[in-house]
């Protein structure tokens, strides 16, 4: 049995929690939380010992998983904690808000000899999952192109609405966006080329993105992502994959977050001279999928081979590139 600790008491630190007490193997032992009214709250739901203390918590529970759902800008101080601790790390997405504390991450656990997964969630989502299998599989023959979105009203569950300051979540343009860079580098491979265009909410975060992507395979990429919607738009999001074969196509919406999740739309194939194949997906909530592939990774001494450091520090870098080439109006070279 692995014992796991949660840090965060959050939106998705809850999302955690379910999952990983669906799956065989792991026990959550306790979590981190600094604010006294979360703290109260998630102790009340899912009756957890609570520490307002990380390094206490790591010296009164016998913990084998750190589970870092905090908000972005300490995601390098509580990986090092957790690491130097001895502890596996799985850290939500975005690894970090630089490369450098990126890397950083990425050293300190080598150095521990620690596990360090990054929350890249499409890896593991149904949908997103089967596409990469028929691309695979010639269903589209050649990739030519990809267009990925994911759009979304202004997010309010952020404690004090970190989630909108820039400084210490990135805004949309990295903290939402950077879910369909990392797809689209996990489909077409190498990127080569950024050149993005954005608009700014009035606290000045770039929160509405369109990132075009060229890869050394010659592909390219369109992927727009932001939290500017309005009114009751629901959270959307697809893609479309054009190959010199056939296109492949997905949309899905669900509620203002992503609480409907569970909802299934069909993958559409379109092929030359064949009529089009709707293809039903049947998945695991990718959450639970891709912590149980975690304990998976620790329990058999294999480091993780999705969600690793090293894509999600790519996925950083054209994050990072598609907001300097936003600001400076110009395709910059990766």
């Amino acid at each position: 049995m692995k014992r796991v600790a949660i840090l965060g008491a959050g939106f998705i630190a809850s999302v955690h929690v379910e999952a990983w007490r669906k799956i065989e193997g792991a026990e959550v032992c306790a979590f981190f939380e600094v604010r006294p009214e979360k703290a109260r709250e998630f102790q009340e739901k899912y009756r957890l010992p609570h520490y307002d203390s990380f390094r206490m918590l790591l010296e009164r529970e016998a913990v084998d998983i750190v589970d870092i759902c905090l908000p972005t800008f300490l995601h390098r101080e509580y990986t090092e904690m957790a690491a130097n601790a001895g502890k596996h790390v799985f850290c939500e997405k975005p690894i970090a808000l630089t490369v450098e504390d990126a890397l950083a991450m990425q050293d300190i656990c080598a150095r521990n000899g620690v596990y360090l997964m990054i929350g890249h969630v499409l890896r593991f989502w149904g949908e997103y999952v089967k596409a990469k299998e028929l691309l695979e599989g010639g269903a589209c023959g050649k990739v030519l192109f990809v267009e990925a979105f994911r759009l979304a009203v202004t997010p309010v569950w952020s404690v004090g609405g970190w989630i909108l300051d820039p400084r210490l979540s990135g805004g949309a343009s990295l903290d939402l966006h950077i879910h369909d860079l990392d797809y689209v580098n996990w489909l077409l491979g190498r990127p080569k080329e950024v050149f993005a265009r954005g608009l700014r909410s009035e606290k000045g975060s770039l929160d509405h993105i369109t990132t075009q992507i060229r890869y050394d395979s010659g592909a390219l990429a369109t992927v727009q992502g932001g939290w500017m919607m309005q009114g009751d738009f629901p959270f959307t999001c697809g893609f479309r994959i054009l190959g010199d074969e056939g296109v492949l196509e997905w949309s899905f919406r669900a509620g203002v977050n992503i609480e409907e999740r569970g909802q299934v739309s069909p993958l559409v194939l379109y092929r030359k001279g064949e009529k089009k194949q709707e293809i039903a997906v049947q998945s695991e909530d990718p959450y639970l999928a891709e912590l149980r592939y975690f304990l998976g990774c620790v329990e058999g001494g294999m480091p993780p081979a999705r969600g690793t450091s090293e894509e999600a520090i790519l996925a950083l870098r054209v994050a990072l590139s598609a907001q300097r080439s936003a600001e400076e109006g110009s395709p910059l070279a990766l």
